[in-house]
């Protein structure tokens, strides 16, 4: 369930979601091009975590440090696409990659 929800929103994301005005003048947060189903997955995790004691601290840190970081950029995108994009995305990115190695 989270690699897919992590596919999923790393595959969604979108710039033209991000927060703004609709034409009534009222806010609208945006989604980042991510749905609210995979957001929920994403948001899910630290609260089972302590639910999954066969996983090692370790690969509970590395879990929970993946749906962080992906549901991170996902908000970052809809708060601000022109810096997520220039710095944030690359930089979680990297996150990822770290969390995810297999050392």
């Amino acid at each position: 369930m989270l690699p897919d929800a992590v596919e999923s929103a790393m595959g969604s994301l979108d710039p033209a979601a991000c927060d703004r005005t609709d034409p009534d003048g009222r806010v609208v947060d945006g989604t980042g091009g991510v749905d609210a189903g995979t957001m929920s997955t994403l948001a899910v995790v630290p609260c089972v975590l302590s639910e999954v004691d066969w996983l090692t601290p370790d690969q509970q840190v590395r879990l929970l440090a993946v749906a962080s970081a992906v549901a991170g950029t996902v908000r970052r995108l809809a708060d601000d696409p022109g810096s997520a994009i220039t710095y944030g995305v690359a930089r979680l990115c990297g996150a990822l990659d770290h969390a995810t190695r297999t050392d």
